[in-house]
């Protein structure tokens, strides 16, 4: 609960394609695990502005505002990128991890293959798009 004239913010992943880094592996492990997809796209579920705008709304909230804005990561790597893959931090990785090893050899290679236009020299440079929602109480 905020104090009065408290405020409150969030910062949520956009859509898979507007978010490679993560989006990328999700598309691919949404295909072959769809009984997983609702775990998959968890991390997306608030990509929507209007439905943020109404859950901040709905919470109480003032002066509610909600931008997109882009942030430009990169790694030194693919191995670097998928290091925290392979190590199951997150839940999208923690899907990964439930595959066979051949499976998740296959994942491996396709969203490597897939973020290869993003690599440049050896380093890998993505844009993730985020929704910024902030409001008060």
């Amino acid at each position: 609960m905020l104090r009065g004239g408290g405020r409150a913010g969030m910062c949520v992943i956009s859509t898979p394609d507007r978010a490679p880094m993560w989006g990328v592996l999700a598309d691919v492990l949404d295909r072959l695990l769809p009984e997983q997809r609702p775990i998959v796209q968890l991390s997306f579920s608030l990509a929507d502005p209007a439905r943020l705008e109404s859950l901040l709304n709905d919470a109480g909230l003032q002066e509610v505002r909600v931008e997109r804005q882009t942030r430009e990561g990169s790694f030194d790597s693919f191995d670097e990128y998928w290091e925290p893959i392979e190590a199951g931090i997150g839940s999208i990785p923690q899907i990964y991890l439930m595959l066979p090893d051949a499976a998740r050899r296959a994942v491996r290679h396709e969203v490597r293959t897939r973020l290869a236009e993003v690599e440049s020299g050896g380093r890998l440079r993505m844009s993730v798009e985020m929704l910024i929602g902030s409001g008060r109480a």
